[in-house]
């Protein structure tokens, strides 16, 4: 009976293949290279021992921590290791969001399309697309652990071994694995790509908090979490494999979970069925604003909620700092050193430019879903009416732009809500900390507005540009060499960063300027150009 519901498999796979070739090439060539890139500047960063102890000081406080996950084998650091610790969670995560994407695409986006119903018309096997999805998957983690592995004993770097190598790979592949079967799960229980996907992105962000609340305070959560789990490898230190094996049990039992699922469902309906519309359109709907909210509402609500959450998973880590600092005597020198800064306001101008670039995901999501729904051939209807485009373009911004405010004051009222107790925060410095950055996303939304606007193929490019922001604040604070002008390439490196540094208008007041001058070229561009070019 299996057997013949994933009849023809092979020639399913062989079709993925092809549809996957270019994009998935482009995956792996760009996580390899980067992970190339960053293992090739290590061995000049540490001219001497006690430079490469300071910064393994600086990774070991409850801030670095949460960010990038728990240190290790401090007495014994080597370059490789600290690469290790820095690096491993970051290109897990590109990992994992590589797998959301591909298992998304070729399963629940094909049904919500109408591609698989034409497959199946053939004598296509009911899971064949299921399981060669996730099988694709497999392989796609299995190439590029392998790959960055290779790469990591190929490079020289001190401290190096084919086991650490092998270990680190594995741990970013196989969590990649976790997360391409939790997708293929929420494909089966969820009717819409956009529901699948959502959900798949939450329990990544899910897996993120609780994996920094553990670490930071040392608990079972760093278990549970399948982040957690792959940072228990401690690479190029045990090498324990452990963690890498009972990842990849996960990854096959709920791959198995998710394939009986989808024995059980029909074809272009989830376990959750959709919920039944009114039988007439709401006044709302009468306008683009009302139909473009209408749209964005479901991404709305998951969002406000995932953030608040994060938020208040990183206040409950405010209430270890205290503790920390005072059994960390070298935490507590390089503080005095400092002018006596305070932990709490050190951790929070870390963190706000981190909740900042995740607040810009969703709203560059949102001026993404006008082209979107421009591809799927849903806007001739509309603008078939007497709709001037300036109306369509500019609702998707005004709803890009109130979502960035009220996702920034959630972000900082979870934070206040957990941390509130400790009585080391209030809400008011909070507020003013998240919003300073509200002009760089501006930035951001101006920039996704424009390329929709002129080149609508080039829109992902400004995923580059969040990228680009990501590491310079990453390794700007690591690699202090890196030039100024460098850093201020990205919108957010010209933020202050509140409340350790004095607040400064004047860039914010050039950045809102030119995201202005971003959306009203690309209106122009958006009100000229053919749609569907």
């Amino acid at each position: 009976m299996v057997i013949k519901m994933i009849a023809n498999f092979g020639k399913y796979f062989r079709f993925i293949l092809k549809r996957e070739g270019f994009m998935s090439s482009i995956w792996v060539v760009s996580l390899t290279a980067f992970s190339a890139i960053i293992v090739a500047m290590y061995p000049g960063l540490f001219p001497t021992a006690e430079a490469m102890q300071g910064l393994v000081a600086t990774m070991n406080t409850p801030a670095m921590i949460a960010l990038m996950g728990p240190v290790y084998g401090i007495e014994v650091a080597s370059p490789a290791m600290v690469m290790a610790q820095e690096c491993l969670i970051w290109l897990a995560i590109a990992v994992i969001i590589m797998n959301i994407f591909v298992v998304n695409r070729h399963t629940r986006a094909d049904e919500e399309l109408g591609r698989f119903e034409m497959l199946a018309s053939l004598p296509v096997g009911r899971l064949a697309n299921s399981a060669a999805t996730i099988a694709f998957s497999f392989l796609l983690n299995l190439v590029v652990a392998v790959l960055i592995a290779v790469f990591l004993i190929i490079i020289p770097i001190e401290g190096a071994t084919i086991t650490g190598a092998l270990v680190y790979g594995l741990s970013i592949g196989m969590q990649g694995m976790v997360f391409a079967a939790v997708t293929l799960l929420a494909a089966q229980l969820f009717s819409t790509a956009r529901g699948s996907m959502g959900v798949s992105f939450a329990v990544m962000g899910v897996a993120y908090a609780l994996r920094a609340q553990g670490d930071v305070a040392d608990n079972v959560l760093s278990y549970i979490s399948p982040m957690g789990l792959g940072l228990k490898v401690e690479a190029f230190y045990s090498n324990d494999f452990l963690p890498v094996g009972i990842l990849m049990a996960e990854g096959v039992v709920l791959s198995l979970v998710a394939l009986w699922v989808h024995s059980r469902r029909d074809i272009g309906a989830g376990i959750f069925p959709a919920r039944k519309g009114r039988a007439h359109a709401s006044i709302a709907l009468r306008g683009p604003l009302g139909w473009a909210v209408r749209m964005m509402r479901g991404s709305f609500i998951v969002w406000s909620i995932g953030i608040f959450a994060l938020g208040a998973t990183y206040g409950a880590v405010i209430g270890e700092l205290d503790n920390f600092v005072e059994n960390n005597e070298m935490i507590s020198q390089m503080l005095m050193a400092a002018g006596g800064m305070s932990m709490v306001d050190a951790f929070i101008a870390m963190l706000n430019p981190i909740m900042a670039l995740i607040i810009t995901v969703p709203l560059i999501n949102c001026i993404q879903r006008l082209h979107l729904e421009e591809k799927r051939g849903r806007l001739e209807s509309i603008l078939s009416a007497a709709v001037p485009r300036i109306k369509l373009y500019g609702s998707f911004t005004l709803i890009a732009v109130i979502e960035a405010v009220v996702f920034t004051c959630l972000g900082a009222l979870g934070l206040y809500v957990t941390a509130e107790a400790t009585g080391t925060v209030e809400l008011t410095v909070l507020l003013q900390a998240s919003l300073v950055y509200l002009p760089a996303i501006f930035c951001m939304i101006g920039l996704a507005a424009l390329l929709v606007g002129w080149r609508p193929k080039l829109s992902l490019a400004v995923w580059v540009v969040a990228c680009y922001a990501f590491l310079m604040f990453y390794f700007g604070r690591i690699f202090t060499d890196i030039p100024e002008w460098v850093r201020k390439l990205s919108p957010f490196s010209n933020t202050p960063e509140l409340p350790v540094q004095e607040f400064t208008a004047t860039p914010l007041i050039v950045m809102c300027i030119i995201a202005i001058a971003l959306w009203l070229v690309g209106l122009l561009g958006y009100r000229h150009r053919d749609l569907g070019r």
